[in-house]
């Protein structure tokens, strides 16, 4: 039986094989010893990240090396120092006193905010990012693609984002007894930062341990029209008014939230978990601010033949580089299911790239591929690799 399902978006220096210095660490809290996720890593040039357990790989021709993560004490150091150091950074919480209090003037301050939006971030850019989309099912992982290109920002054009693809590398594992037809968000709805109406919301100041920034929740003041409430929150710069931090979470009661029937197929489906989270950086040349780091997290239920399954979509996107005025040769519509993409899959520069590398458990994903591809009969298997 086939099942047909779309995942809904709700509606947000190039890599070069001669950098001269190269560094693996892992970044943990010096307190509690947990890993710090999205601590960005950059210099003049490039930018990086860690991920979830605090591991990053950071190359760049520069030498210098920042580590920065709003309420914690940035580092400044070199590859030179940290190839000599130990494999574990260890980054300190600001000792910033925390007292509850109420802020009186969050709304005016949120009004400057919204304001100043415009102004605060880079209008026309390109940059290069990684993008990895991940889908399980039932806690399994049945696709796997990752993207390097480059990007193209220019609100003065219809088309606003446009893309360069360079590599890809894409696999997808479905049983044909269920097979689900999936659809990616584009990347265009995915990059598209929709925040709530100011008049629309309540915002409330919480304790930040950071003075130079402010941490605000909001929450929309009415349901919608499927009874759901906005809520999510904002880090933003006390000096600019820009947005440095976002999240949003539209699905206040999912047991609340209609089903959708499935297309080409007796069932049905709805999205029950969706989180948005988005980090903004600034350039140093223009002094405006851009789009560095983006996550989306998406779970659907799905019902057909008196069973329950369960998606798990991850969208996880970031930039390599400081933003240039290059100009690019556009090759995939910004507008299109980005698994649609079809580019031949280059093992020299997935074997030698090191910003992207593999989890164990997307690793073991790839082995059960190896070990079902002659299975044509039960599996059926789409990639370029």
């Amino acid at each position: 039986m086939k099942y047909i399902i779309v995942l809904h978006l709700f509606i947000i220096s190039s890599f070069s094989y001669s950098q001269n210095f190269q560094v693996n660490k892992i970044v943990v809290d010096k307190n509690t010893k947990s890993p710090l996720e999205s601590v960005l890593i950059f210099n003049e040039s490039d930018n990086s990240t860690t991920n979830a357990d605090g591991k990053f790989v950071f190359v760049s021709q520069k030498n210098e090396i920042n580590l920065n993560l709003l309420g914690y004490e940035a580092i400044k150091t070199t590859f030179d120092k940290l190839k000599t150091s130990n494999d574990t950074i260890f980054m300190q919480i600001k000792a910033t006193q925390l007292e509850e209090v109420v802020v009186s003037n969050t709304p005016a301050f949120m009004k400057k905010v919204f304001e100043k939006f415009k102004d605060n971030y880079l209008p026309n850019y390109t940059i290069n990012f990684f993008l990895r989309n991940t889908l399980k099912k039932n806690n399994t992982t049945i696709v796997l693609q990752d993207v390097y290109a480059k990007q193209n920002k220019n609100n003065s054009k219809k088309k606003k984002t446009t893309i360069e693809i360079l590599n890809m590398r894409k696999i997808s594992l479905f049983e044909k007894k269920d097979h689900i037809g999936f659809k990616f968000p584009a990347l265009n709805n995915f990059i598209n930062i929709v925040g709530p109406l100011y008049n629309k919301c309540s915002f409330t100041e919480i304790p930040f341990n950071d003075s130079n920034f402010k941490k605000i929740l909001f929450e929309t003041i009415e349901k919608n029209e499927i009874g759901q409430i906005w809520k999510g929150y904002f880090i933003i710069n006390r000096n600019d008014y820009a947005i440095v931090e976002y999240s949003l979470n539209p699905f206040s009661d999912p047991k609340d939230i209609p089903y959708k029937e499935m297309l080409l197929s007796s069932g049905k489906y709805r999205s029950v978990e969706w989180t948005k989270w988005a980090q903004f950086t600034k350039d140093k040349e223009s002094n405006k601010y851009y789009l560095n780091n983006l996550k989306l997290e998406e779970k659907i239920e799905l019902i057909a033949n008196e069973k329950t399954f369960y998606l798990n979509l991850n969208m996880n996107y970031f930039v390599t580089n400081c933003p240039t005025k290059e100009e690019i040769k556009p090759n995939f519509s910004a507008d299109k299911d980005v698994f649609k993409a079809d580019f031949s899959y280059s093992k020299d520069f997935w074997d030698n790239q090191n910003q992207l590398p593999l989890t164990k458990e997307l690793e073991l994903f790839l082995k059960s591929v190896v070990d079902k591809k002659d299975k044509t009969k039960e599996y059926r298997i789409i990639g370029n690799f």
